[in-house]
């Protein structure tokens, strides 16, 4: 039996990637998609029609600039203006950024801690009137096991991701009055095109370290995202769910 039928899911960075598994595994599971990304194009639409048709849901897209804080805010209007109860939220979009700490450039820290970090935080604070009217409501933030262990090249985008754990502790308690859960899911490695912008070398040490020997892929993902967004996980909160293939 479907474990989501006839709730509601938005889904950020849902046009690619991990997004896209997500946004595909709570439509199989019965959920009904609001899809956010940042542009649209004829063959999005045409994907977005296909998963409605397939997994016989509803996907709505919505399309806003998480760089752009005004662009986010009229996101979240078209978002309200549907009308919808939303059951599930899943902060997923996001940008990786290479740099050792000498030569990290203030503007690209700004770039990511908007598109990761701050944009998120507002989506929560336009969401959280629409999730507290569900009786299932569930938040998924994207972590990653940078956010916790750090890394060699990665101070933004590991703070970033840490600032994204801190909230998920911070909201579980702030939104238990509200019965909303909030969880987190840490991914390792996983075989997207971020990981491919990482460069060969730094893949194979991930890939070396791990003790499945090998890049997860988003489908692994998105079974953790549905397994906490669903009624399975009932007595999870405020957790980080690690999922790296058992990095050493």
């Amino acid at each position: 039996m479907k474990k989501l039928i006839d709730r509601t899911a938005v889904v950020t960075g849902a046009s690619r990637g991990i997004g896209l598994a997500v946004l595909t595994a709570l439509a199989k599971e019965g959920a009904n998609i609001i899809a956010c990304s940042s542009k649209s194009s004829d063959e999005l639409d045409i994907l977005y029609r296909n998963v409605a048709e397939k997994y016989c849901v509803d996907v709505t897209p919505v399309y806003f600039n998480l760089a752009d804080e005004s662009s986010v805010k009229l996101g979240m209007k078209k978002i309200r203006d549907l009308n919808v109860v939303v059951d599930i939220l899943v902060n997923n979009a996001g940008v990786s950024h290479m740099s050792l700490v000498p030569f990290t450039k203030m503007d690209d820290l700004h770039r990511v801690f908007q598109i990761n970090f701050f944009s998120q935080f507002l989506i929560v604070q336009n969401m959280l009137g629409l999730l507290k009217k569900s009786s299932h409501a569930s938040i998924v933030n994207m972590a990653s096991v940078a956010g916790i262990d750090g890394g060699v090249g990665v101070s933004a985008y590991a703070a970033t991701k840490a600032s994204m754990i801190s909230l998920t502790k911070v909201l579980a308690q702030e939104c238990s009055q509200m019965k909303i859960r909030v969880n987190a899911v840490a991914p390792g490695m996983i075989n997207t095109e971020m990981a491919s912008q990482m460069g060969e070398k730094a893949i194979n040490e991930m890939i070396s370290t791990s003790a499945a020997k090998r890049l997860g892929s988003s489908d692994e993902i998105a079974n953790a995202v549905v397994f906490l967004a669903s009624d399975d996980s009932s007595y999870i909160n405020g957790q980080v769910l690690r999922v790296d293939g058992g990095i050493k």
